[in-house]
This record gives C-alpha cells, structure tokens and sequence, in this order.
C-alpha cells in the first residue's frame, strides 16, 4: 500500500487522491475489476450438472465458457469508446445493472441455447468492470503507480475469486446450479449501488470525445491498433491468458469426471491454484517497485516457460493424478500474475486520450487468446493431459519469443 499512497496523480479534482488511497475505494474497485473472473470460476464445479441438466455433452458445456470470453471480448469494444465520450461512471453503472440482469436470465435458462446466449450477454456486460477499471486508473496514475495499482487489485481482485468455485461447488452440493448465478447476479446489484455512491468520475467533460459516430470509434481503434509498441505489451499476457484459459476449461472434467472428485473438493483445489494468481499479483507490485516494469514481465515469462516444460515432461511419464492437474497450474498461474497486469497497464498507459479504446483492445484481444485456449483444451483431453501441457508450453514459448524478437519495437516507439 505504500507505494499507492506515495503516487502522484494527474488530472484536476483533489478527491481523487483520497479515493485511491481508500481501502474501501480500493477494494470497490477490485471487486468490479474481477466481474468477469466472478463469471467464470464460480461455476466451474457445476459443468457436470449443467450438462446433466440440459442433458448435453461437455464439450456444450465448455463452450458457454468460450462464449462467455467472446462475449467479453465484444464488450470490450462498446464499453472502451463509451466511456471516452460519455465518462466512466455513467457506463460503469450501465454496465453492473447489465450483468446483475443477464446473470439471473442465466439461472432462469431453460434449455442449453438460452444458457449459451444469457453466457454470452452476461460476459459482454462483465467487460464493463476491467475497461472502466483500467482506463479510470490510467487517468489519475503514471504509468509505473497505474501498473502497480492494477498488480494490487488483481491480486485483490483473484483473493476474493479465489473462494467463489468453494462457494460455487456448496451451492451445486446444497441447491442446484441455479444458485450460483442468483448469487453473482446479487453480487453485481450490490455493486451497481455501491459505484453509485462510492466511485467518483476520473474522465473530464474537457478531455472527453465531442461526438462518438462510427467514424470516430474507426479513428480511435486505428490509432490504437497501428501502435507497435502497444501490440508489444498486448501479445504476450494475451498468450499467456491462453495458457491459463485452456487449464481453466478442462479443470473440473479432469478432476471431476476422471479422476472421481467431488464437486466441493474440485473447488477448493482451484481455489488453491487461484492462490498462486493472488501471490504472483502482490509479487509483481512489489517486483515493479523494485525491479521496474520490464524485468517484471521477463521473469515471469521465464517463469512460465519453465513450468511448462517440466509439465510436459512430467506427463510423459506419469499417470494421470490430481498432481498432475493441479501443481503445473501453481506455477503457470503465478507466472501469468507476474505480467498480466503490468504489461496491460502499459499498453493503456500509451493513449492517455483514447484510455478507453485502448484498454477495450486490449481486452478484446486478452479475451479471444482465452476463449481459443479453452475450446481448444477441451478437445485435448479425451485420453491424456499431455496435448495439454504442450498447449501450454506453446503458448509460453510465443509469448517469450514475442518479448525478445521484438525488444526493438519497443525502444524505438
């Protein structure tokens, strides 16, 4: 918390300062910033009811995942442009009431289609929570405090993630499926009044798009999207978030299906797992402040690499177990925590005027990495975890090459 409170902010109201210095505010802000984790990782132990509930296959049930990361990605788009013209808190709030109501059409689905599109509704409406977040932030902060505020309330934001599968997989135990969207949904509610009275605007009338036609929301996402550099700092959390996305929608079939865990147990082994995202979050906040931006997202690449390599080759000569799930996750998640935040951070920090459209393509971008690695890995692991790790080396080796290959783009831009 120390180096919050050391930032200095730009931008005209005083108020601001106090309010990012607010536990409170900080922990409002972690909670919307983690709307679209809420979506995914609370349901995850109930694939298996889910499926048996519309009576489908799971490779259905994996796929309202990847719609919802679509659907995300989507909303990234719409969100970014919006708040640019009309400021963030009047689409922040639009957006919350948004996912409060899609959430509970999710829990009121009668068949898999309406499932699969209330998914994809409610995650483009969870964009809502890390555009605004990202850009609010990047209004107020330089660049190197923006990055570790958004290192602090990703960890934040993944420790209270961390125990909606527990509270997921009790609801399914207890109650049924339905229960976990009335609870998200009521969630969302509480925040839609808690924003209302408890986030102040960070965007001026001054500094806000005079008009928001078409060609305007053009000009914007090409400024955006011809920048080398920002592409530099987009790519690689994009590939890493694949890795994390492919384990993520394959979790509960492995643990639950294979290898015979009950529903409860699966969610506090992925809870486990999300403590490595929590502690590589506080450790890249503190790893910036010492290190620097750069060295940060190197380690954890190396980090990442590593990891997945000694998966691969672990799956070569081991049975399938709950270790072999479960301990390459650790490191792969931890590693992915290390980056993620920082280099998003910068690549936003790069469009102080166009905060919104670049936090929404970078976003968009984060999100269709995802929603490829999970609806590849659920092909993957019909009769071995190997093609799984592999996926993950892949996707860590790229993002490495990426960061090297391409040192000079970010020098020279």
């Amino acid at each position: 918390m120390h180096s919050i409170a050391a930032v200095r902010l730009m931008g005209d109201a005083p108020a601001d300062e106090a309010n990012f210095n607010s536990i409170p505010y900080i922990i409002l802000l972690s909670l919307i910033f983690g709307l679209a984790a809420f979506g995914t990782d609370m349901y995850l132990p109930a694939f298996p009811a889910i499926r048996n509930a519309f009576d489908s296959n799971p490779q259905a049930v994996q796929f309202s995942l990847s719609v919802f990361l679509y659907g995300n990605a989507v909303g990234q788009l719409i969100f970014g442009p919006l708040s640019d013209r009309f400021g963030r808190k009047p689409v922040l709030l639009g957006g919350l009431a948004t996912y409060s109501a899609v959430t509970f059409g999710c829990a009121l689905a009668v068949d898999m289609s309406q499932f699969l599109i209330f998914r994809a509704l409610q995650g483009a409406a969870s964009a809502s929570g890390p555009v605004l977040v990202r850009a609010l932030i990047n209004d107020r902060l330089r660049r190197t405090e923006a990055a570790q505020m958004l290192a602090l309330l990703t960890g934040l934001m993944a420790f209270a993630a961390m125990f909606t599968p527990i509270m997921g997989g009790w609801l399914v135990q207890q109650y049924s499926w339905h229960w976990i969207f009335y609870a998200i949904g009521s969630v969302a509610m509480a925040l839609v009044i808690a924003a209302a009275f408890g986030a102040p605007e960070t965007h001026p009338r001054a500094r806000r798009l005079v008009a928001l036609g078409p060609a305007e929301v053009v000009k914007g996402y090409l400024e955006v999207v011809r920048n080398k550099r920002f592409w530099c700092y987009v790519t690689i959390p994009s590939l890493m978030f694949a890795a994390v996305f492919s384990y993520v929608a394959v979790n509960s079939f492995l643990l639950i299906e294979k290898l015979g865990m009950s529903e409860q147990m699966q969610g506090l082994t992925y809870s486990a797992t999300a403590f490595a995202f929590v502690t590589g979050s506080f450790a890249s906040n503190r790893l910036v402040r010492i290190a620097g931006i750069d060295r940060a997202i190197v380690t954890g690449l190396v980090l990442g690499t590593v990891s997945a390599l000694a998966a691969v080759a672990a799956s070569l000569t081991l049975d399938l177990s709950v270790a072999l799930v479960v301990v390459p996750a650790l490191g792969l998640l931890f590693a992915t925590a290390l980056l993620l935040p920082v280099a998003l951070s910068v690549a936003v920090s790069l469009f102080p005027e166009r905060a919104g459209s670049a936090s929404a393509v970078a976003g968009f971008t984060q999100l269709v990495a995802a929603g490829m690695g999970s609806a590849v890995s659920g092909y993957l692991v019909e009769r071995s975890i190997l093609p799984l790790h592999l996926l993950t080396l892949i996707c860590c080796v790229s993002a490495t090459a990426v960061w090297f290959l391409f040192a000079h783009t970010r020098r020279d831009t």
